[in-house]
């Protein structure tokens, strides 16, 4: 493809050694070991092929080219027989490629789809179900889906989201996975072929947080545009034959394999900060009067509200509240309904992003 000679193209082996020390990490030794949850940084990419799991994607839409598994009678390797239990289907995305680059940015290639189906932050993937503990080896029986560990921010909506000339995706046929390679500064380059058509999509993290910078590249002059139901997209660049947009978050969901979870025994302004930069708000509300796809703090509370398809009212701690739990609920005019996901947090987490929104009175 004459697209491809944008990028540098270079291999990344990614070695597992059987005598590699516990206490080591992919960024420090360029190898897997047997750290169970595994980073890689910006420089130096992790990138895994494995089962992923599946964040409650949209199976008929989302999904719609993976085939359906079916129970199983269960088999006992101490009789070498089949015995009266039922396994269902693992409960994963199989043949995905999972990339992480630090704490900053995981995110989820799919090479049934080829597409991207979820991006998250503060974690990777929890290996343990799949290579075992450290110690033993010993994992979940029955189960390879290693677990989603940090903030998810981004989730595939609808069906795919490249129209290529006018036509999505899914009226060209199936799309077809053709590898990827890494470019100049080793991030990942996936390329697949729709009809025709030979596509290379490349991701970077976008210019807010918890934003995504998505690039589409063809080996023609066609006309690229994505579209995605529910999900704030905006065109960086669009020319014939490439297309550059930023995504904002469309989702707000915690996964972690930890068993503690920190319960708040106060609110406080320094909580509500934290969250409002960790969840992804900032990338959508300014504090400082500023616009944006989401209506600014500065002023917000106690301010007089009007909405598209509700009653009037002031913005009073209840109403804060609401909007974070169900933001759906009533939308204020001249913004997008269904642009915000819903958030579920400790009732002090909502009381600290309350008193955090009061700051800027």
């Amino acid at each position: 493809m004459k697209s491809t000679q944008v990028f540098v193209i270079s291999c990344l082996g990614l070695l597992a050694s059987k005598h590699a020390v516990f206490a080591q990490n992919f960024q420090d030794t360029g190898y897997l070991t047997f750290d169970t949850k595994p980073m890689g940084t910006m420089k130096r990419p992790l990138i895994l092929r494995t089962y992923c799991p599946d964040p409650k994607l949209d199976r008929n839409l989302v999904l719609g080219n993976h085939s359906r598994g079916t129970s199983v009678a269960k088999y006992s390797a101490r009789s070498g027989k089949e015995n009266d239990g039922v396994q269902a289907p693992i409960a994963g995305v199989p043949a995905a490629i999972a990339v992480n680059l630090g704490k900053k940015l995981s995110y989820v290639w799919d090479t049934t789809e080829c597409r991207l189906l979820y991006a998250w932050t503060d974690g990777f993937l929890d290996m343990k179900n799949y290579w075992g503990d450290k110690e033993g080896g010993r994992r979940k029986g029955f189960d390879y889906v290693p677990e989603l560990y940090g903030f998810l921010f981004y989730k595939a909506q609808g069906k795919h989201p490249i129209h290529i000339d006018g036509k999505s995706i899914t009226e060209l046929g199936a799309p077809m996975y053709l590898g990827y390679n890494l470019d100049k500064s080793r991030q990942p380059v996936f390329s697949f072929s729709a009809g025709k058509h030979n596509i290379l999509f490349a991701l970077r993290s976008g210019p807010a947080k918890q934003t995504l910078e998505l690039t589409f590249l063809s080996d023609g002059k066609e006309t690229i545009v994505f579209k995605s139901p529910r999900t704030q997209v905006r065109t960086i660049s669009s020319e014939p034959g490439k297309l550059v947009v930023v995504v904002r978050p469309n989702a707000g969901d915690r996964y972690s394999s930890d068993k503690k979870e920190v319960v708040l025994k106060e609110a406080t302004i320094a909580k509500g900060e934290e969250l409002y930069n960790s969840m992804g708000c900032v990338a959508c509300h300014t504090t400082d009067g500023g616009l944006n796809h989401g209506p600014t703090f500065k002023g917000l509370s106690g301010s007089h509200r009007e909405f598209i398809s509700a009653s009037a009212q002031n913005a009073d701690d209840a109403y804060l509240i609401e909007s974070i739990q169900n933001p759906g609920a009533k939308t204020v005019k001249g913004y997008l309904i269904g642009m915000m996901p819903p958030y579920q947090l400790q009732p002090l987490e909502y009381e600290s992003l309350v008193l955090f929104i009061k700051k800027y009175k």
